[in-house]
């Protein structure tokens, strides 16, 4: 099958979803668009008026990284029909579904429709060159947000993970000193080789309150309340983790401590190249390249 002969629609999202939807136009694929987070403007892009019409004789739909967020499919804003009934009740049966951090009863909902659904972040390629775009998205933050320079700063990453490990070496690559806390033991053992020192639970407390920055991996609730008293008046506190995130967020209000959590940092600091990465993911699984 041609790639002009076949039919993606790409709806919702950030602007991942936008380049998404211009890279498969270049390449030749007739692309559909809805509930996308800007008008695109290309002729050779249809802007549908409806998800019903923009998943007409389709072979494959994008949606988002990641699907679904406070239980509605993401998007920066709402549309009456956006929603997984309507989605999964339009589109044809045996059609490809890609989206990011799909829930498994989600999953299960589409496979029982027909629709052959695919979570693009369970691939490891795909993960590991994500990583990379939500590293640099901390970097940058890191920067934007402190009074006190990132180079030669002292850093706490949480986690050692794909994020972690890749965010490790950009702190290194600055001159950082870099601690490191890891529960796994050969993540652990991987991060000693880099990092300036393993910081065990039972001494994260302390780590927390020595440092100029903590870059937080782990999606589950590793910043306590006791923990987060010890942490400095200008230390500032980046989290990834999936929500609701890896911190007492109310304890932190109430502490004034400096926390901001940072969903979907590859779309918003490199959605050009996070979208080259989807687009590669896809056309490997429609067997079409």
């Amino acid at each position: 099958m041609r790639a002009d002969s076949y039919k993606i629609a790409v709806i919702g999202g950030d602007k991942r979803q936008a380049y998404l939807a211009r890279i498969f136009a270049k390449k030749g694929y007739e692309v559909s668009v809805y509930g996308l987070c800007e008008r695109l403007h290309d002729e050779r892009i249809r802007e549908a008026a409806s998800l019903k019409e923009a998943l007409q004789e389709v072979g494959a739909a994008v949606g988002p990284v990641p699907f679904i967020r406070s239980g509605k499919i993401t998007g920066t804003y709402e549309v009456l029909d956006m929603n997984i009934e309507t989605l999964f009740g339009k589109l044809p049966e045996n059609v490809y579904f890609f989206a990011g951090n799909i829930p498994g009863e989600v999953r299960r909902y589409a496979q029982e429709k027909g629709i052959r659904a695919y979570d693009v972040m369970q691939d490891e390629l795909v993960a590991a060159r994500n990583a990379v775009a939500a590293a640099e998205g901390m970097v940058a933050e890191a920067i934007t947000r402190s009074p006190v320079n990132l180079t030669k700063s002292r850093c706490l990453v949480l986690g050692y993970g794909r994020c972690g490990s890749v965010l490790t070496r950009l702190l290194k690559a600055l001159l950082c000193r870099v601690l490191v806390s890891e529960k796994d033991k050969t993540r652990a053992a991987d991060a000693y080789v880099l990092a300036d020192g393993i910081v065990p639970e039972t001494e994260l407390t302390d780590a927390a309150g020595d440092v100029d920055f903590i870059f937080n991996t782990v999606p589950e609730r590793i910043l306590s309340e006791e923990r987060l008293r010890h942490v400095g008046k200008n230390t500032w506190i980046l989290d990834i983790a999936s929500a609701p995130g890896g911190v007492d967020y109310r304890a932190a209000e109430d502490l004034s401590v400096n926390v901001v959590l940072l969903p979907g940092l590859p779309g918003r600091y490199a959605p050009a190249s996070s979208a080259e990465i989807l687009a590669d993911f896809i056309e490997n699984q429609i067997r079409l390249r």
